[in-house]
């Protein structure tokens, strides 16, 4: 488990007055990752990237007839890979997502971070779809290459709202059903389920040999609880709420949470499951960054310990 350190460019409360979402994605992407670039790969998909020459022992039913006939030479059309990785983002909107008194809710954060991650993987010519969720799932887009498939999905995760109870646990066994083999799923939620039961789904996506990365979203108001006054407690996934003393409460529910947070986190481990922490007041620069950079470091780690 990490929690990211509060530091960077991209700081919510500047984000948050940047209402288009393609503008806060693409704000941060590539003013993060300025020297990275598009990699295009030569595959077999439908979206044109070039013609080269034909070679004996390429393959005949590559060859562009209408460029024959103009010519009277032989071409190959070379497509984008969409075969490399399919990536499936996994968007929790459930009611307790729409929590945060900041310059943020936890559902503004986590779109776009969606967004961001969208960007990213696209432009590496990465495979992209997105899974918007809360009790079942409410919207979603097939994986594709394209590069106007980014539009969609970020049109997609423009002025989403929180509501109702969330089920991750059923959800992922149905991305399990719906995901190839080899694919990466991403999962964006506060995950305040129970966790054994998300670990025993997400162990369903492993045993597929996916890739599985959980970002867990939450506002620093329930990783700190710094309220003082006697105060309401009302669920935002059905109507319950209770009246708490929060200097009474706050040692149990600190020792509570942080004993969900490890659990969640060993169960991850014990699936070589990449579990993340984001505190919701951390800048989204600093916070793609960072895993990025942890992850490259977990992914030798691992390819290491195969050799």
């Amino acid at each position: 488990m990490q929690e990211q350190e509060v530091s960077g460019r991209y700081d919510p409360a500047v984000l948050s007055k940047i209402s288009d979402m393609t503008l806060r994605a693409r704000t941060v992407v590539e003013g993060t990752f300025s020297g990275i670039h598009k990699r295009p790969h030569k595959g077999s998909s439908i979206e044109f990237l070039e013609h080269k020459e034909y070679s004996p022992g390429d393959e005949v039913k590559h060859i562009d007839w209408k460029v024959l006939g103009r010519s009277d030479k032989y071409h190959l059309k070379q497509f984008e890979d969409e075969t490399n990785l399919k990536s499936y983002i996994l968007l929790d909107t459930s009611g307790s997502m729409g929590y945060g008194p900041g310059a943020m809710t936890k559902l503004d954060y986590a779109s776009t971070l969606a967004a961001c991650l969208s960007y990213l993987l696209l432009r590496q010519a990465d495979a992209t779809g997105l899974v918007v969720f809360g009790e079942e799932i409410s919207h979603y887009i097939p994986p594709r290459t394209k590069s106007s498939h980014l539009q969609v999905i970020l049109q997609a995760l423009e002025g989403l709202k929180a509501g109702g109870r969330s089920d991750i646990s059923g959800v992922l066994e149905k991305v399990a059903e719906m995901a190839s083999r080899r694919s990466l799923i991403i999962a964006i939620s506060d995950l305040l389920e129970d966790a054994g039961e998300v670990i025993k789904k997400l162990r369903l996506l492993r045993k597929r040999r996916n890739e599985v990365i959980l970002f867990q979203v939450l506002d620093a108001d329930e990783l700190d609880v710094p309220f003082d006054e006697l105060t309401y407690i009302e669920s935002m996934e059905d109507s319950s709420k209770v009246l708490a003393e929060p200097r009474t409460i706050r040692n149990d529910y600190l020792s509570e949470l942080g004993v969900f947070i490890e659990d969640l986190h060993q169960g991850c481990l014990e699936n070589q499951i990449d579990h993340w922490l984001i505190n919701t007041s951390t800048p989204l620069d600093r916070a793609l960054i960072n895993y990025l950079t942890t992850r490259a470091r977990l992914s030798r780690s691992r390819m290491t310990a195969r050799l």
